[in-house]
């Protein structure tokens, strides 16, 4: 029975080839999407998933609130890990990670800056999976001056691992500090939360350089024992709060609280400020889950539409099979078999599709995908699950349809398609096209978006500005020198030293702020430092007061400048004169404000304007230097010479303050881009659909249109005639995809401080464009049928 329903399937697609290749077009384009979209799905719910004791380990963040503010940060104090290891016996092991960010690496005549550089405690490797090539990973960081190196970082400096163990490296500027490599390991997979390309010994560093408990600025990790329950450990913790930081801070009313997360769910659910590496975004794995699902439904609708549609031509067949004898059931069977089959065969179809299209997609991804992942167990199931699914979902309605066909009215050539069937069809037209329309709106929205916070003025001129590192304090001692050259160069307009510049973050500190009403109070501040030509350089406008002033002495060390945000947050009328001091240094002088800055953008439009102290400070760890935007090449040309001729054995690097500040953006662009993409196939699908739906009407309606041309009808009229359907099936559709699409797209907006309007234009335009891709769908056919020799349809009658 079973090999009869497959050798009838594969006779009956051969010879109705062209409703099966629009069949498997439209099932294919809808698996392989579904795949590649879980795919992505799997890459984001995978982070961290690789550590074999990721049940186990935690890391502890900071939820710090002042009166009249609150933040979230990754990063905790020095001395807590240690402490917690010490304490509760429940902590198997702790590990912290410092950041060392734009460090120099030299062996013999290699030397580079690295990035992502950490500090971290020997138990590290104990704790967290990470595969040696070389070395012992128990003893690799227990002594000071040992740094343990990324297999990519190892093969760029000695060619391989084998020849990096033993190697002594110079770090610093000047080549200052020795460190021995004593392990080399596989570079850590992209899902991860946290990427090291080195680590070095914790143990350099000691309590004075470590700020106690009062400085929050590594990531602490630690590892509980088998069996210890994370949220018991938790509840532990605000002990270790009253205990070492309750004392510093709740004199100036602020409060501390530790949080306990799993390392598993950092990249997705983190809500924590400063981590490490992007986070994901739960909210995209919803919305791509949902699209997968739709994009299934749709092609399954087209197969359901279509075999319905057809049912004439398989009428007889019915009948004649009935009559043989055939039963009900045995009908289903053979009508379910064929668009099984053919979901097999889409299946298989789909992916040569995948492998097809994970170079493009990788494109657009932030972290790219691996195409061979499809073979992995998981999404192995999920195919079989999807063939099963697609196979009876699609099938189920026109099996029993078709098999409910009376044998006597077929053979007697009575046989009508039936009302219930056609509103049946165009009911799930009318869902396709919701599906299809929201989604190009969703789509538009986004662009807005991303065009409204490239658009939005952000209270400086950022391009072109290029930004790099002035070392350690001898090299930025020679930044005066450095400047004058630079601005020699007819095409370099400006430059500056600050401790941090827009798309940066900036440190945080209490200080003693004068209110409107007099007295001091304790506040924390967010602060960084500047030298007298960075408001020129960035372009940036004073809205009261007066700039820094190089003419004044007193300015370099006892001047400050606010931004209007700080004014609002202290409430005050005067803001000029108002005196500022650090907290417990009654002998220091105190700084009074001479300009407020315009509110300015530090971060991305996802935050708002936060309030800002920007303090005096000549000599800072970066540079900024502002070019003509007409002559970009021979002003880097110029500052990379410049830079060569002071600093010979330190490598020049550096960015371009405009893409950096963009690439906070960078993900949701990204996602941008991969949404266009499955929308664009989602209304492919669609109108693959329309396709086979057109043609069958034109085929039924050939003697209407011989008819009509006969007493006149021009082919305008009737191509006309043949398309408002479809046309009327689209606008139904709006009225339910455009209130869905305004609502999914008003609660994602919601996530950036600052958002724009939605426009009639995006939704018009989407409606335009799927009108036009109806019309192209459905066109061809009305406009053959209704160009036919009307002799032709009626020579019989």
């Amino acid at each position: 029975m079973l090999k009869n329903f497959i050798t009838m399937a594969l006779r009956t697609m051969r010879r109705q080839w062209g409703y099966t290749l629009l069949n498997m077009l439209g099932l294919t384009i809808g698996i392989g999407s579904t795949l590649l979209i879980s795919l992505f799905l799997l890459q984001e719910l995978s982070y961290d998933q690789y550590h074999e004791r990721k049940d186990r380990i935690y890391r502890v963040s900071s939820a710090i609130a002042e009166p009249d503010n609150a933040f979230r940060w990754a990063s905790t104090q020095f001395p807590l890990g240690p402490w917690l290891e010490g304490q509760y016996p429940e902590v198997e092991a702790m590990s912290r990670f410092v950041s060392s960010d734009n460090v120099q690496l030299q062996y013999e005549d290699h030397t580079f800056i690295e990035e992502d550089i950490y500090l971290c405690d020997s138990a590290v490797f104990d704790m967290f999976s990470f595969e040696f090539l070389a070395g012992d990973p128990s003893q690799a960081l227990t002594a000071p001056n040992s740094i343990v190196l990324s297999e990519t970082l190892a093969d760029k400096y000695f060619g391989s691992a084998a020849e990096a163990l033993g190697k002594v490296m110079k770090r610093g500027q000047n080549g200052e500090d020795e460190v021995k490599v004593t392990g080399v390991y596989r570079d850590m997979p992209t899902e991860s939360h946290i990427i090291a390309n080195a680590m070095y010994s914790i143990l350099e560093m000691d309590e004075e350089q470590s700020g106690g408990w009062g400085s929050f600025y590594l990531f602490t990790y630690v590892m509980l024992t088998e069996g210890s329950d994370g949220a018991a450990f938790a509840a532990k913790l605000p002990e270790v709060i009253e205990g070492h930081v309750a004392p510093i801070f709740e004199r100036f009313g602020i409060t501390v609280d530790y949080e306990l997360m799993g390392i598993t769910e950092l990249h997705l659910h983190s809500t924590f400020e400063g981590e490490p590496t992007p986070k994901g975004n739960p909210e995209y794995i919803f919305i791509f889950s949902i699209v997968a699902v739709f994009m299934l439904l749709i092609a399954c609708i087209n197969y359901m539409n279509l075999a319905t549609a057809r049912s004439s031509k398989r009428a007889k067949e019915v009948g004649i099979r009935k009559v043989m004898g055939s039963l009900k059931g045995q009908l289903v069977g053979q009508f379910m078999s064929e668009s099984v089959i053919l979901a097999i065969l889409a299946a298989g179809l789909s992916i040569a599709f995948v492998y097809a299209a994970v170079p493009m997609v990788n494109n657009l991804l932030v972290t790219p995908i691996r195409a061979g992942a499809i073979w992995r167990p998981e999404l192995l199931l999920l195919l079989a699950g999807m063939i099963l699914a697609v196979g009876v979902l699609s099938g189920i309605y026109p099996a029993f349809f078709l098999a409910s066909f009376k044998p006597v009215s077929i053979l007697k050539g009575k046989f009508i398609h039936t009302k219930g069937g056609s509103m049946v069809r165009k009911g799930l037209v009318v869902f396709q096209f919701v599906i299809s329309l929201g989604l190009l709106v969703c789509t538009g929205i986004v662009y807005d978006q991303l065009q409204y916070v490239q658009e939005k003025e952000l209270g400086f001129t950022m391009d072109p500005i290029l930004r790099f590192s002035t070392g350690d304090a001898d090299s930025r001692g020679k930044w005066m020198v450095l400047r004058e050259e630079l601005l020699s160069h007819p095409y370099i307009t400006h430059a500056a030293t600050s401790s941090s510049s827009p798309g940066q973050g900036y440190s945080k500190n209490l200080l003693n702020v004068q209110t409107e009403e007099g007295p001091m109070d304790q506040k924390g501040v967010d602060m960084y430092f500047i030298d007298f030509d960075f408001m020129e350089t960035m372009d940036m406008k004073l809205v009261e007061g007066r700039n820094l002033d190089s003419q004044l002495s007193t300015d370099s060390s006892l001047a400050v400048l606010v931004n209007e945000a700080f004014v609002k947050r202290m409430s005050w009328t005067e803001p000029i004169g108002k005196k500022v001091q650090q907290m417990n240094r009654d002998s220091m002088p105190m700084l009074s404000v001479v300009g407020v800055i315009r509110d300015f953008h530090q971060n991305s439009l996802y935050n708002p304007i936060e309030p800002l102290m920007l303090f005096s400070r000549s000599q800072n760890g970066q540079a900024l230097v502002r070019i003509d935007r007409d002559h970009v090449k021979e002003s880097l040309a110029h500052v990379e010479s410049s830079w060569n001729k002071l600093f010979p054995n330190m490598p020049f690097e550096y960015e371009f303050l405009d893409e950096e500040f963009a690439a906070q953006y960078e993900s949701d662009e990204k996602q941008g881009y991969i949404f266009t993409l499955f929308s664009i196939l989602t209304v492919i699908i669609a109108c693959l659909g329309l396709l086979g739906l057109a043609s069958f009407s034109a085929e039924q309606r050939t003697k209407e249109i011989g008819v009509r041309k006969v007493i006149g009808a021009s082919v305008g009229s009737l191509l006309v005639l043949l398309t408002k359907e479809f046309f009327l099936l689209v606008c139904l559709s709006m009225i339910f995809a455009f209130p869905l699409a305004w609502w999914a797209m008003d609660n994602w907006l919601e996530s950036f401080a600052y958002r724009t309007d939605f426009q009639v234009l995006t939704f018009i335009g989407a409606l335009v464009i799927t009108l036009m891709v109806t019309l192209l769908a459905t066109g061809y056919h009305a406009l053959k049928a209704a160009r036919a020799n009307p002799i032709e349809a009626l020579k019989y009658e």
